[in-house]
């Protein structure tokens, strides 16, 4: 795991210690995220490394709740705060990923700018559980910045050409120079278009497919 001291230094420093409110990319980076959600709307959700409670926020407005868990207390109160008209919606919970396993499962996991500050053991065994996860039905999402950073333990893509492996083909996302935004659906899931009628199911034999 990156060196805790590194999280306190940040923390200490503002409460916006990574500009997820100042910056452009942030703003635009957390929109795509939830624009990229392949379902109108979640029951449960899991996120994975929540900060301050930016894209917790956004994600609210699609999913029903949302169990946050962070590692640095002064990030949950941050959270708190900004998250106050929802607190009956978001369980927070401080942990470390290192050694913390899922009680429950979730209908989406997300897992935006996290995974790579751990190292190579704790990844392994976060990465198995997510997978079990994803075999129980869960959407995940995976969020990661592609530039390098000397607190990170991995870059952004060998997170996940990682999670490449673990899971079925991403079926969906967003990448530029900046940010890799992947989509894991469960396998079997057919499109947003086939499940909004749109576009004929690979199942359907008919000609033409639905509407014909």
């Amino acid at each position: 795991m990156t060196d805790p001291a590194y999280f306190e230094r940040m923390y200490a420093r503002s409460d916006d210690p990574w500009g997820f409110d100042d910056h452009f990319y942030e703003r635009r980076k957390r929109e795509l995220t939830v624009a990229a959600l392949p379902r109108a709307r979640f029951g449960s959700a899991l996120e994975l490394g929540s900060s301050t409670g930016a894209l917790t926020e956004q994600l609210l407005a699609r999913v029903d709740r949302i169990h946050c868990v962070e590692l640095h207390p002064r990030g949950v109160e941050i959270a708190r705060r900004r998250l106050v008209a929802d607190s009956e919606r978001v369980r927070f919970e401080v942990a470390d990923l290192s050694t913390w396993t899922p009680a429950e499962t979730y209908d989406l996991v997300v897992a935006s700018e996290v995974l790579y500050y751990l190292d190579a053991e704790p990844l392994a065994r976060v990465l198995g559980w997510i997978r079990d996860q994803h075999a129980s039905g869960a959407t995940v999402v995976a969020v990661d910045w592609r530039h390098p950073v000397a607190e990170h333990r991995w870059s952004g893509d060998e997170i996940h050409r990682r999670l490449t492996e673990v899971l079925s083909a991403a079926s969906g996302g967003y990448r530029d120079t900046d940010v890799t935004i992947e989509i894991f659906e469960p396998a079997g899931v057919e499109s947003v278009a086939v499940r909004d009628g749109l576009a004929p199911s690979a199942h359907d034999t008919r000609p033409g497919g639905p509407e014909s």
